[in-house]
């Protein structure tokens, strides 16, 4: 009776996957090292990550002060380049929406309304460069005022500093991959700094 010829690679082939499958264990306690690692440290400084957080509001409370009066001073600003001009532009529509909105933001969390204030000082710089780019305008003594008003009105850099201070503490508190991931789990979400265009 004739046997079939035994083959020569089945041992290798079972030695490798017996070498992928140590690959994969170790991979995995690894990985599972690294998480448990990481969710230990975000755990034992959640009180740092909450007393940081309570710094970003805090500070964000007095910016929202200052910008409330900006905010103001860029409506009437609009309104009197309108007015000027005798037609509407986008952007006089677009600030009256924005303005009108801003009051309904306070109640929203931090993040939108840091998204609200944003888009807010990017309808200031669109309306500084329709003003410079039409001469009406330019010329319009009214208008300068109006401008002027509005950049006084726009002193904010001490408040926008501590809150951007703020911001970039919380943030180191939150640490770096995978830390970030525990703490975005536990509520302790990424905040972004308040910047206003130049």
């Amino acid at each position: 009776m004739d046997f079939p010829p035994v083959s020569a690679a089945a041992p290798g082939r079972s030695s490798a996957s017996r070498g992928r499958g140590l690959l994969l264990v170790v991979v995995a306690l690894v990985v599972s090292a690294v998480a448990a690692s990481a969710t230990a440290v975000a755990l034992s400084s959640r009180s740092d990550l909450s007393a940081s957080r309570r710094r970003v509001e805090t500070a964000w409370t007095g910016l929202r002060q200052a910008l409330d009066g900006r905010y103001q001073s860029l409506a009437a600003t609009a309104t009197t380049a309108r007015e000027r001009l005798g037609a509407d532009r986008a952007v006089f529509v677009e600030i009256a929406a924005a303005v009108a909105d801003w009051p309904g933001t306070a109640r929203q969390p931090t993040e939108r309304q840091v998204a609200a204030a944003s888009r807010l000082e990017g309808l200031a710089t669109r309306l500084s460069s329709t003003v410079a780019a039409t001469p009406r305008l330019r010329s319009a003594a009214d208008v300068s005022a109006a401008l002027e008003g509005l950049h006084q009105a726009g002193t904010i850099a001490g408040a926008r500093s501590r809150y951007n201070e703020a911001v970039k503490t919380y943030e180191r508190a939150r640490g770096g991959f995978p830390r970030r991931l525990v703490a975005g789990a536990l509520g302790y979400d990424a905040r972004r700094t308040f910047e206003v265009p130049a």
